[in-house]
């Protein structure tokens, strides 16, 4: 995922000393880099072809690199993660100089603007991890280039500042340099060292989030890379932030550890979600084969179609009780009075102990001055599927996402993350999609559960028709029903009914209406209880 962050910086209130002459360094026996840490951020500063490396960019940089570790840890701390902070390779010689990889690009400057050059730069350097696996330390990678268009600060820019995935990219210039922010001059640090700091955030793993409207700060993963400059103490991460890096690789001591590793596992037995005119409320109950160790939940108010996430304001919990539930209470105080009259997305965020997420999405919008939401899923008693046969589909799609990636096996495999998707590479048949599953004897069955797509909303299945048997031979039609939106939805059986045979025609999918043609559906997972 990309995250597309604003360059415009608010006016230097300093013009920077262009005649400052630059302090000599003596020469330092580095020796090797060295850290206590099992996994460390990459730290690479590419210089296009046509310019060399910018005057005492390992020093100025290593101090970047120390003061937002600094930064990192005093947040960490503050949020009962006492000490915590990403790795860093340091030198046994001199601590005060961090590993910085220098790689030379294949193109000059004017290849690597800021729109597309950090696919570019990011090719190339995965080329040189690859030809030096020794030199990548972990999964995550900042990457600072020189500025394309000034000097010293106030003027820098033209090159790419963003987060894409677990890495980011960020401007290096002449004057960046701590020792302005530290005798208060701030000659040019203060236009981009709150900037780095945020897009090292994206780097690993944040996502834009927003403080509460009660709080008396700025979230740095909001806009406060902006506010930073003038009120660095009035800038912090959220609660939130501070319990996905509390799993990040980086962040890690564990030896052995394998982040972002396997399938979590996760189930959801059951979920409350509800509000009253003062607070909303979130109760639920899971199962999972990697541990929560946290739990956020974000409210999100769509205030544009690509607002991206900067006005979602989140609440979060470590509490995980008896290792399986949660309870949060959000006092509705904390959203904006303003955005209130959006339409909101309720994303509900499970942190798993290796760093992996399951991210559950439901709607809401206000009315009378509390959220309209009120979903209910039960905890029920799912049959086994350990004899459960597909006999007949549809549709499956084999070809396009990926061999097998649509296969009609998927929803019956126990992983939310796979899916039976209908045909649509090679061919796009329409409505009605079906499946029929043989379960290998009887069973009595009170109803459905329905594991929608997690990753994708239109296409999801709305409503079923299902036919039953004994025999595989005769059947009977107990009508259509409808199925929810939301990513685990259980639909009851008027009565209980006993069959060995269930066909499950899909009539009609979830739309958006974005103007998709959703001639398509999909299913993550189908199971009775």
């Amino acid at each position: 995922m990309a995250y597309a962050c604003s360059m415009d910086d608010p006016n230097p209130t300093k013009e920077p000393d262009e005649n400052k002459e630059n302090e000599e360094l003596e020469e330092v026996d580095l020796g090797d880099y060295v850290s206590d840490y099992n996994y460390n951020l990459n730290v690479v500063y590419f210089v296009p072809s046509d310019i060399e490396p910018l005057e005492n960019y390992h020093q100025r940089l290593s101090g970047i690199m120390l003061f937002m570790q600094d930064w990192y840890k005093e947040q960490m701390t503050s949020y009962g993660f006492t000490g915590k902070t990403f790795g860093l390779l340091k030198s046994e010689g001199n601590p005060e100089y961090v590993k910085v990889i220098v790689i030379r690009g294949e193109g000059g400057q004017d290849d690597y603007p800021y729109e597309g050059g950090g696919s570019k730069a990011g090719q190339e350097i995965n080329a040189y991890f690859q030809a030096n696996p020794s030199e990548e330390a972990s999964a995550h990678t900042i990457v600072f280039m020189p500025s394309r268009t000034g000097e010293n600060g106030w003027d820098a820019g033209g090159v790419p500042f963003y987060g894409i995935g677990k890495w980011c990219y960020a401007l290096d210039y002449k004057n960046f340099d701590m020792k302005y922010w530290q005798d208060g001059s701030r000659q040019a640090d203060e236009n981009w060292i709150g900037g780095t700091i945020h897009e090292l955030g994206h780097a690993l793993n944040l996502p834009h989030n927003k403080h509460k409207a009660t709080d008396n700060w700025t979230s740095m993963m909001a806009w406060g890379n902006h506010e930073f400059t003038k009120s660095p103490d009035k800038v912090n991460f959220t609660f939130a932030d501070a319990l996905i890096l509390n799993n990040n690789q980086v962040m890690s001591k564990d030896t052995g550890s394998e982040h972002y590793q396997g399938d979590a596992g996760f189930s959801l037995k059951s979920m409350r979600i509800f509000a009253d005119s003062e607070n909303l409320y979130l109760r639920g109950r899971f199962e999972s084969d990697i541990a929560v160790n946290g739990v956020i939940a974000y409210n999100d108010p769509k205030t544009s179609e690509g607002d991206a996430d900067y006005n979602a304001v989140t609440w979060g919990t470590k509490d995980i009780i008896d290792g399986d539930s949660i309870s949060m209470t959000m006092p509705l105080s904390g959203i904006d009075a303003d955005h209130k009259q959006y339409p909101f997305e309720f994303r509900v965020r499970f942190c798993h102990e290796n760093g992996n997420f399951t991210v559950l999405k439901y709607a809401y919008e206000f009315e009378e001055g509390k959220p309209n939401i009120d979903f209910s899923l039960k905890e029920v008693h799912e049959l086994s599927k350990e004899n459960w046969d597909v006999i007949n589909v549809s549709s499956e799609e084999l070809v396009g996402g990926g061999t097998n990636s649509g296969a009609v096996n998927n929803l019956k495999d126990g992983d939310d993350a796979t899916i039976w998707h209908s045909q649509w590479y090679q061919a796009k048949p329409q409505f009605p999609h079906y499946f029929t599953i043989d379960m290998g004897q009887a069973e009595t069955v009170g109803g459905m559960v329905f594991g929608q797509r997690l990753d994708k909303y239109n296409g999801r299945v709305k409503k079923v028709n299902i036919e039953i048997s004994s025999d595989g031979e005769t059947w009977t039609d107990l009508g259509e029903f409808e199925v929810g939106d939301s990513t685990r939805e259980l639909v009851d059986f008027s009565s209980n009914q006993s069959f060995r045979y269930i066909k499950v025609t899909v009539t009609e999918g979830h739309d958006n209406g974005s103007g998709e043609d959703v001639f398509f559906t999909h299913l993550a997972e189908f199971g009775l209880f």
